[in-house]
């Protein structure tokens, strides 16, 4: 496995968050446009401002769904590809809930009741296997 096939999904998860963010921003925009109604005629300006955001809604919401959907396949390719290269259940367990399950080295070590100390011990051992994940041990959150 390497390195960017294990951060994969945690990559995907930032564009998601990302988009999400972005997705609220437009939201929040299109709640604030209020027309005035006095009456006289006015150009098309408010118009074309709700159509803009409403396009933007429509696509960002579309681009979303697509990367939810490539964030499941992402987790089953990868989860699958763990459980196929990866024999100790330790390391598996590390792995999932590390690269699958995107938790930090924290919570992945307090999840499988290991010091944090080990924690990394394991995930050491595991680099040294896989000697295509060096830069994998940079990885923290």
């Amino acid at each position: 496995m390497t390195e960017q096939e294990l951060n994969s999904v945690r990559e995907l998860k930032k564009r998601i968050r990302d988009l999400e963010k972005h997705l609220q921003a437009l939201r929040l925009s299109a709640e604030n446009i209020v027309p005035v109604l006095d009456g006289l005629p006015h150009s098309t300006e408010v118009k074309s401002r709700v159509e803009k955001i409403a396009l933007r809604l429509v696509e960002s919401e579309r681009e979303l769904t697509t990367l939810n959907e490539k964030l499941m396949l992402a987790k089953v390719h990868l989860l699958d590809k763990i459980l196929r290269q990866v024999d100790e259940p330790a390391l598996q367990t590390l792995l999932v809930l590390r690269y699958v399950e995107c938790l930090s080295f924290k919570e992945t070590a307090r999840r499988m009741r290991i010091t944090l100390r080990h924690l990394y011990r394991l995930h050491k051992k595991f680099l040294k296997m896989s000697p295509a994940c060096t830069l994998a041990a940079q990885t923290t959150s």
